[in-house]
């Protein structure tokens, strides 16, 4: 390329980052979703090239996993972004370098930070900065006490992003995994979750010949995880209570097989319309969907041999795969939500048959979301008890509750606990 052509490419490159990140900070600070904003922003401007996108995307999302550091360190837009860039990478982008001129840096801070972990950064960049820069201001200050004892470890996981997860039927497993391999994707399968295979952050599946994709379905191993821990099985009938996009939906279906009845219900209209389509993709049948807000109406009519809550939460544990919810979130939201996880629970489990199993699940990392909403509701709740069952990651018991960690299975941290209601 010409030289003068790369020079006002760099330059052009550098205008866009400083004003693209404005504009998130702006929107993310009014609440909204940052992947939602970035997808839409990208749609409207395709003149954007892949490798624009990898650059403003990738300093853009290390801003708000970094943005506790960042916002205390950085004196302008520009060194913003620059330190935003360096903190996730291994070299130097020539438009980074177009930013640290302007923002009159030091040859010296021009460190690519990306190969460190999150405890060597830290140690880095207050030597580059010369200020203290912790662990502890990554998230909001009233987060830290609600992480329980694991607090240093899920602030680490905080800022190493997860694994992309996919789910295949495990007797195609073996087929896709050569597929992707020839596609030249490195697919990696988990050793006891047997339609678990995992890619490297950033593949794009929509890419992939339909063949295979229409065999695949994006779904974390700790979502998975939660599906077999249901373990529908044929004929029974089960609820989801509060279904989102249905990708557990569609997994109890899967283990279940054809003679298991599902219903899956949210609150949201638009999701349950979005539900309906990718049923309709798949051609899946045995699912019916409803509309439900357990604040103004019963829980459906009937009973259920199982009922899934993957309860409305926090969503801690995917704050390293969104790291601005972690801006998002206000302790009054969370407040609010541990009401409401106590108040689904409860009515639940009025539509539980004896004998049946009533599986609670949240992303979230926090004890109050998890633990204590069990204890109190079993406190509560006589006839119900814990139903004991085997990790599907490890293969080790259970007491009826499970933890996933992100840090141990490279996924979303994950709570589960399975109930039974004694006959």
């Amino acid at each position: 390329m010409d030289p003068a052509r790369a020079e006002r490419i760099y330059e052009r490159q550098a205008d866009l980052l400083v004003e693209i990140l404005g504009r998130v900070q702006a929107i993310v600070a009014e609440g909204s979703p940052l992947d939602s904003y970035l997808s839409h922003f990208y749609h409207e401007h395709p003149e954007f090239g892949s490798r624009d996108r990898r650059l403003f995307s990738g300093t853009i999302f290390s801003y708000f996993r970094w943005k506790g550091w960042l916002d205390r360190i950085a004196q302008s837009p520009e060194a913003i972004g620059v330190f935003a860039n360096l903190l996730e990478s291994e070299d130097i982008h020539p438009a980074i370098r177009k930013l640290s001129s302007r923002a009159g840096l030091p040859d010296t801070a021009l460190i690519p930070l990306g190969p460190l972990s999150p405890s060597e950064k830290s140690v880095e960049l207050s030597r580059i900065a010369g200020m203290a820069c912790s662990l502890s201001q990554l998230v909001p200050d009233w987060v830290v006490p609600m992480l329980g004892p694991d607090s240093v470890r899920l602030l680490e996981a905080f800022q190493t992003p997860p694994q992309t997860w996919l789910r295949a039927n495990p007797a195609d497993r073996n087929s896709i995994v050569t597929a992707l391999q020839q596609q030249g994707t490195e697919p990696t399968a988990h050793p006891l979750v047997t339609s678990a295979l995992s890619v490297r952050r950033g593949i794009n599946l929509r890419a992939l010949p339909r063949p295979i994709r229409d065999r695949l379905d994006i779904q974390d191993l700790a979502s998975q995880v939660t599906g077999l821990i249901c373990g529908p099985r044929p004929g029974e009938r089960w609820w989801d209570a509060c279904c989102g996009s249905g990708g557990k939906a569609f997994h109890l279906a899967s283990l279940g097989g054809p003679s298991v009845s599902l219903l899956a219900t949210d609150i949201r209209p638009t999701i349950l319309t979005e539900l309906t389509r990718r049923m309709s993709e798949k051609r899946l049948t045995g699912i019916t969907t409803a509309r439900w807000d357990s604040v103004r109406q019963s829980p459906p009519e009937g009973t259920f041999d199982g009922i899934l809550l993957d309860a409305p939460c926090s969503g801690t544990g995917t704050w390293h795969r969104n790291p601005d919810a972690r801006w998002r979130t206000t302790p009054v939201a969370v407040a609010h939500l541990i009401r409401l996880q106590g108040q689904l629970i409860r009515a639940c489990a009025t539509r539980l048959k004896p004998g049946g199993v009533l599986v609670y699940a949240t992303c979230s990392v926090t004890q109050d979301e998890n633990e204590k909403i069990i204890s109190q509701f079993l406190s509560d709740s006589p006839g119900f008890k814990l139903a004991h069952f085997i990790n599907p990651l490890n293969g080790n018991p259970c007491d009826g509750r499970l933890r996933i960690n992100p840090w141990e299975n490279f996924c979303n941290g994950m709570f589960i606990a399975r109930l039974t209601h004694e006959k």
